[in-house]
């Protein structure tokens, strides 16, 4: 026998012991993606998003995102015709995202904050026995699509563990408290500001801009400042991807249900592991292909939402580098108090 046999082959059971669990993580979305009732594929998988986040820290911290996302998503649909309580709504989400970076949970939030977006701005989707309704149509298809919302969920945080602990990533790592809070006051003011804008005077698809505005605002100026240039790279190539995928595989929902996921699993891993460019590349294609709708929806939708993005990331930048500046001068000042003193 040859002497690295053994450990081949074990590593070998390793890799289809993933494929499986990964699979069996994905099966309940592909096959309500092949079924009548194909809408609610997408709402599964937006499920998925902030508990797949959350299993990077604890199960516990994925199962409180099961729960959460889909509570704040069905608060958000009675929202939507309020756009001063939808804001300030939105805003302390975004604040509550910032101020969990004190636990490195910010990951997670700035997963769930854009779907709560989606469900006040955007046009969330549910599929009924009589049809396919706007989720905010009733009670009812509020109930529905909040159910599935947790249920997919649900269902990664208690299979997607193995996928998430084989693949050997690190927890994101926390920010100090002064840090945390001037993060988490960027999210708000960004979000609360740009919130009551889309609702008031925009399309639903302007919940990119605030999707955007999740992702690329980190508690560190300089991280900021590269994710805003590789977002705008990033999405654009994405959207690409997205456009070609949809013209090769049109008319088989399930494939491209199944080549979502495998994205987001790529994008999850590309946002710890690699820059940030392939992470944006990634997502934004496996978003899209989950909340456009109909392809010839989603080819109308993509110009649509890389001009989002770039408005997003210019708005951004603009109020982060203000608030760099304010806080570089503030020191400044101190420092120079500071050294006044001394010399008296």
């Amino acid at each position: 026998m040859h002497p690295d046999s053994s450990p081949r082959t074990a590593h070998k059971a390793g890799v289809v012991m993933l494929v499986v669990m990964a699979l069996v993580v994905v099966a309940p979305m592909v096959a309500l993606s092949a079924s009548p009732l194909h809408a609610n594929g997408s709402l599964w998988y937006l499920g998925m998003l902030p508990a797949l986040m959350g299993l990077y820290t604890h199960r516990r911290l994925a199962l409180a995102a099961s729960i959460l996302t889909p509570l704040l998503m069905g608060i958000a649909l009675l929202l939507r015709d309020d756009p001063i309580l939808g804001a300030v709504f939105l805003a302390a989400i975004g604040v509550a995202t910032g101020l969990s970076a004190m636990r490195g949970w910010h990951l997670m939030g700035a997963f769930a904050g854009p779907l709560v977006a989606y469900a006040l701005i955007g046009n969330l989707h549910v599929a009924l026995p009589g049809g396919t309704v706007a989720a905010d149509a009733s009670i009812a298809s509020g109930l529905v699509a909040m159910a599935y919302i947790a249920a997919g969920g649900l269902w990664t945080t208690l299979m997607g563990a193995f996928v998430i602990r084989a693949m050997g990533v690190k927890s994101p790592r926390s920010v100090p408290g002064h840090t945390a809070r001037y993060f988490g006051a960027a999210l708000g003011i960004l979000i609360g500001i740009t919130a009551y804008i889309c609702m008031q005077w925009l399309d639903p698809a302007s919940w990119w801009i605030i999707l955007t505005f999740f992702v690329v605002v980190q508690p560190y100026y300089s991280d900021s400042t590269r994710r805003m240039l590789e977002r705008v790279g990033g999405t654009l190539a994405g959207a690409l991807v997205a456009v070609i995928l949809v013209e090769v595989l049109r008319g088989i929902p399930a494939v491209i249900t199944i080549i979502a996921f495998v994205l987001t699993i790529g994008a999850a891993y590309a946002n710890l592991k690699l820059p940030y460019w392939v992470f944006a590349m990634l997502l934004t294609p496996a978003v899209v292909l989950q909340t456009s709708g109909t392809p010839h929806d989603l080819l109308l939708a993509i110009g649509e939402r890389a001009l989002y993005t770039l408005i997003g990331a210019a708005a951004a930048i603009i109020l982060m580098s203000s608030g760099h500046a304010y806080i570089v001068a503030r020191r400044k000042r101190a420092d120079a108090t500071e050294a006044a003193a001394l010399e008296k």
